[in-house]
């Protein structure tokens, strides 16, 4: 869960329209319209999460973080059966209480709580959980990684830097890669995973 207390505001007068806040939103709530001939920022405030990377990104320091009305955005774990959630942790790879999320202390759990809410989309997720709303880059190929063991099948909005694809995972490396660059140790790697998966909830 996370609390969102700051939220973007454009200052209009100095953005060039470059796009680059559209690209970085992980939610989609920034949209670049024609207004009297030239490029104009929307923030869509009912999705914005307050994550700051627009803020950060924009060239022409032309977005602010401003306080807002506290609001929490969350899924509650305890709505659905555990085993449920257990088992796409698993097939996920990821135990149910490991960080998914460093900036917003998201746990698998509540992520695979969203999936079975019908958070199909990584942006969805952001919405539903939190996880992704805080530096926007640690947690881009957990949220992928979920997704795909959920059997979910989703579309990154054009032009976004967002959700540009998963990376091998420590369990995908071919056999080729780890006889010969044995020094790396894939197998004791994969094992202490495997061991941190399995073990037992408390």
């Amino acid at each position: 869960m996370k609390t969102v207390k700051v939220q973007a505001q454009v200052d209009q007068e100095l953005c060039t329209g470059c796009r680059t806040c559209e690209k970085v939103c992980p939610v989609y709530a920034v949209e670049l319209e024609k207004q009297d001939g030239q490029l104009k920022v929307n923030i869509y405030l009912d999705i914005c999460v307050g994550c700051w990377n627009c803020e950060q990104r924009c060239p022409e320091h032309a977005i602010a973080m401003v306080p807002c009305e506290p609001f929490d955005i969350g899924t509650e774990v305890s709505d659905f059966d555990y085993a449920e959630i257990e088992a796409l942790c698993k097939k996920a790879r990821f135990h149910p209480k490991q960080l998914m999320c460093y900036c917003t202390a998201t746990r698998a759990e509540e992520v695979a709580a969203a999936i079975l809410a019908g958070a199909g989309s990584p942006d969805a997720l952001v919405r539903a959980t939190g996880v992704g709303s805080g530096c926007g880059i640690e947690c881009n190929q957990t949220i992928l990684r979920f997704l795909e063991a959920a059997g979910k099948s989703w579309q990154r909005k054009k032009g976004s830097y967002q959700w540009m694809g998963r990376t091998m995972t420590a369990w995908e490396v071919p056999q080729e890669i780890r006889t010969n660059f044995a020094s790396f140790r894939f197998d004791s790697d994969e094992e202490l995973f495997d061991r941190i998966v399995d073990a037992p909830v408390d």
